[in-house]
């Protein structure tokens, strides 16, 4: 299954987990993170100023994730009515990705920072900070994130660079 998440090439692919993670190929020269702040919190989900919905799940220990810091994480891409269209758990084997390459959706990108290894987080991203508002199809032609979708993500973080 190849990641619905990616925007282009993903260079860490060595696991120590993180010991080869030497940049991202098809990404700006430089680490260029994205500015966000807590906008509100309604119950266990908090709101950012971008539009990003997260809702904690297990707390991590340090160190945290954070911008320009390589990471490795299990996901799992979920649409509204519950249907899994993505997971690095089916094919068993992490993402690797340092945040602020632009190597993933910007909710991705966005919703890993501040999560420490082992921690857990739902993500509720809408089409503007995930896939738009053009379809997304697998390698056999069939759609699997329609147009204009709010895509829940299930993150587990596995290690953080220190």
């Amino acid at each position: 299954m190849r990641s619905m998440i990616l925007r282009g090439s993903v260079a860490c692919a060595s696991i120590s987990l993180l010991a080869a993670c030497v940049g991202e190929p098809n990404a700006p020269a430089a680490c260029e993170p994205m500015t966000w702040t807590v906008a509100s919190v309604s119950g266990d989900t908090t709101i950012t100023n971008t539009g990003l919905r997260f809702i904690e799940g297990t707390a991590g220990v340090a160190p945290q994730a954070d911008w320009c810091k390589a990471l490795a994480f299990h996901y799992e891409g979920f649409l509204l009515d519950g249907t899994l269209f993505d997971s690095s758990r089916e094919i068993d084997r992490p993402l690797i990705f340092t945040p602020g390459f632009g190597g993933l959706i910007d909710g991705i990108e966005q919703g890993v920072i501040g999560m420490g290894t082992g921690g857990t987080r739902r993500l509720i991203i809408p089409p503007e900070l995930g896939f738009g508002s053009e379809p997304r199809r697998n390698a056999q032609g069939e759609i699997v994130v329609p147009g204009n979708s709010t895509v829940i993500y299930d993150i587990e973080v596995l290690e953080v660079a220190q």
